[in-house]
C-alpha cells in the first residue's frame, strides 16, 4: 500500500499515536506524518505510506492554515489553555482597532522564538521533555512568515475585556507555533492571553474536506479487506482521504519521457534536456501553497508515457553548458 494518508486527527492524541493506529490497522510499517500536530490540537495530520515515505522531505515546506481562539486576559506556562497561570489582568478594554492593529503587526516575515512545549531537540532532548521537568533553555528566534491573519465571525465587541475569546484563521509557513502567535500578540496588546482552541484545518494541498477520522479508515479497511469481489490493486487503496504519491508533490513541474529513457532514470543515469518528451506545468494552487519560488535549477516530477510517475528529478547545467535531467528521488522499478 503506497500513497498520502490525510487524517482528521482528534484532540487528545499525538501524531505518533495516529501513525501507530494506522501501522496496526494496514499491517505496514513504513508510515510516517509529514509535520506534528498538538496533541491537544485536532485537525489534518497528513500520513505517507510505503514509497510515499521516500517524498516526505519534498513535502515539509507546505504552509500551514490553522483556526485558533485567542483568549484575553490570562498567560499560562504553554501558552494554552492546559497549563498553569502565569500572569493575569482584569482591568483593561481594548477596541476593535487594537485588536486588527496587533493581527495587521504579525503579518508577513516575522522573528518567533519557538515555546519549551515543542518538539524541537536541545543537546538531544525535546523541549518538552525538559520543560516537563522544570527546565528552561535559551532558544533563538527564527523567521517566520504569516501569509493571513484575520478575525473569523461575527468578532466585533464595544470593548474588548478579561475573559473575551477572539477566533481568527491564519495561514504561515513551516515552523509557526500558534500558541506562541497567540501569547506574542497579546505582548503587543499589552494584555496576558494564551491559546484557547486550535483545529489544522489545511496542510498544503489537503483540506478538512479530503480527511477521514481514523474510525472511517479502520471500516473503510475492513470493508475492503473483506470484500472478495475487490480486484487486487497495487500502490493507492480505492479508499476515502487516500491519494496517489505524486499528488504531494504536484507543486513541482512534471517532464514526461519515452520508455528506454524512463528506465535509465531508474538505474541512475542523467539525460539531456531535449531527451524530454513534453513539460507539464505545476498545479497553480499546490506551487502557492507552498510559499516557495521557483528556481532555474528547479525539481521536477518524473513520468513515463504511459503516465507512471517515476519519482523526483532536478535540472541542471553542467559544465559543458547543456542542460541535463538528474534523478534525485526515485520510486523503486
Amino acid at each position: 500500500m503506497h500513497g498520502i494518508l490525510v487524517i482528521l486527527k482528534p484532540p487528545g492524541m499525538t501524531s505518533h499515536d495516529v501513525v501507530v493506529a494506522v501501522r496496526r490497522c494496514t499491517n505496514q510499517r513504513r508510515v510516517g506524518h509529514t509535520g506534528t500536530l498538538d496533541p491537544g490540537a485536532a485537525g489534518v495530520l497528513v500520513l505517507c505510506m510505503g514509497d510515499a515515505t521516500r517524498f516526505i522531505p519534498f513535502m515539509e515546506e507546505y504552509v500551514k492554515g490553522y483556526r485558533a481562539e485567542l483568549f484575553l486576559g490570562r498567560s499560562t506556562d504553554t501558552q494554552d489553555a492546559g497549563g498553569q497561570t502565569l500572569a493575569e489582568k482584569r482591568e483593561f478594554a481594548l477596541t476593535d482597532s487594537d485588536m486588527l492593529e496587533a493581527f495587521q503587526a504579525f503579518q508577513g516575515e516575522i522573528q518567533q522564538i519557538p515555546p519549551m512545549v515543542s518538539a524541537l531537540k536541545h543537546k538531544g532532548q525535546r523541549l518538552y521533555q525538559l520543560a516537563r521537568r522544570g527546565q528552561v533553555v535559551d532558544r533563538k528566534p527564527r523567521s517566520i512568515h504569516i501569509y493571513r491573519l484575520i478575525p473569523v465571525g461575527n468578532w466585533q465587541k464595544p470593548a474588548w475585556r478579561f475573559g473575551h475569546t477572539l477566533m481568527y484563521d491564519t495561514l504561515c509557513s513551516k515552523g509557526t507555533y500558534i500558541r506562541t502567535l497567540c501569547e506574542d500578540i497579546g505582548e503587543y496588546l499589552g494584555v496576558p492571553t494564551h491559546m484557547s482552541f486550535l483545529l489544522r484545518t489545511q496542510v498544503g494541498p489537503w483540506r478538512l474536506e479530503h480527511a477521514v477520522t481514523l474510525e472511517e479508515f479502520t471500516a473503510g479497511m475492513a470493508k475492503l479487506q473483506a470484500d472478495e469481489n475487490q480486484p487486487p490493486f497495487e500502490g493507492c487503496p480505492p479508499l476515502p482521504g487516500f491519494f496517489p504519491v505524486d499528488r504531494g508533490v504536484g507543486h513541482l513541474p512534471g517532464a514526461i519521457f519515452d520508455l528506454p529513457d524512463a528506465k535509465r532514470l531508474r538505474q541512475g543515469g542523467r539525460l539531456r534536456e531535449d531527451q524530454v518528451l513534453s513539460f507539464c506545468a505545476p498545479d497553480s494552487d499546490l506551487f502557492a501553497a507552498t510559499g516557495t519560488t521557483a528556481t532555474e535549477e528547479s525539481l521536477l516530477r518524473l513520468y513515463n508515457v504511459k503516465g507512471q510517475f517515476l519519482g523526483i528529478g532536478q535540472r541542471q547545467r553542467g559544465a559543458d553548458q547543456i542542460w541535463k535531467i538528474r534523478p534525485v528521488r526515485m520510486l523503486p522499478s
